[in-house]
């Protein structure tokens, strides 16, 4: 429980310093995009600032939270060296790509999405960067620090629940595209605070987006301690992360179907079947063709 405490007590932590952290980045990215460095950050509004804020804050914190816990290294979290890294990344971001192309393809051929009439191919390739990195963070801090943590008094199957479940509402804690701040100051961070909780009181998002995460979650946090390793869960988000930004670049949505269909490919139920698809083919790897089992 003291555990607990001191978890909660650093999402508290994130939130407030994420609030400090958002004005001076948005007026660092509107700075860049006047004299014409990444002039799409200057229509950037102030909560996209924010979330990217609070990820920042997450990762400055998780090493003083660790300490903190007097946790020793990596190995005190249940991750070993994995000299086989590059085969798990490899197998792991090709396993999600493909199952979320089906899911696209299938989006394609319903109807439900269509295609760009110019499409901007040239955006594609920046875009594997960018999945790589947010899966390295994501990763490290939830299946690396709070799995990790919650492994130290929990069993493994009640800390993959718990993760996937803060995994999953933590991607709910976002401020609405609607809400506008005309004027940002240093507190302006702070206005958003009450906004973060909207998603909520959608039953229909909730629903169809909170499930789709906390299964995602589910697969992540399980290839983590069946490896020992986030290198096959690093490969794996980043596929996703991958696939699902190349799609919105390339096509367009007409309407969303929640709780089936969501505003994001991977949002809903439907894509629950891929995300299953996808952690079945995971089980199948490590258990017949893995040539170096970790767990």
């Amino acid at each position: 429980m003291k555990d607990l405490g001191k978890i909660l007590l650093y999402f508290a932590a994130v939130i407030a310093l994420g609030a400090l952290l958002a004005p001076p980045l948005f007026w660092a990215g509107h700075a860049l995009a006047a004299r014409g460095v990444m002039p799409f950050l200057g229509e950037v509004e102030l909560q996209k600032y924010f979330n990217r804020a609070a990820l920042v804050a997450a990762l400055a914190l998780i090493w003083p939270m660790l300490r903190w816990l007097r946790l020793d290294g990596a190995r005190g979290l249940g991750i070993d060296p994995n000299p086989h890294w590059r085969r798990h990344f490899a197998i792991g971001f090709g396993i999600s790509a493909v199952c979320v192309g089906l899911l696209a393809t299938g989006y394609i051929l319903g109807g439900v999405y269509r295609w760009k009439q110019t499409l901007p191919w040239e955006r594609i390739p920046p875009l594997l960067l960018s999945a790589i990195v947010v899966a390295l963070l994501e990763e490290g801090l939830f299946r690396g620090g709070i799995l990790g943590l919650f492994r130290r008094t929990l069993r493994p199957g009640a800390a993959i629940v718990f993760t996937s479940a803060i995994f999953s509402a933590v991607h709910f804690l976002k401020p609405g595209e609607d809400v506008r701040i005309d004027v940002v100051t240093w507190l302006s961070g702070f206005a958003l605070i009450p906004h973060l909780f909207h998603q909520f009181a959608e039953p229909l998002l909730l629903l169809g987006g909170f499930t789709t995460i906390f299964v995602l979650g589910l697969m992540l946090a399980d290839a983590t301690v069946r490896t020992r390793s986030l290198w096959l869960a690093i490969g794996l988000h980043a596929g996703l992360v991958f696939v699902k930004m190349s799609f919105s670049k390339l096509t367009k949505r007409d309407a969303a179907h929640l709780p089936w269909i969501g505003e994001e490919l991977q949002i809903g139920l439907v894509p629950v079947l891929a995300l299953l698809l996808g952690w079945l083919l995971t089980r199948l790897w490590l258990k017949y063709a893995n040539p170096a089992p970790r767990g």
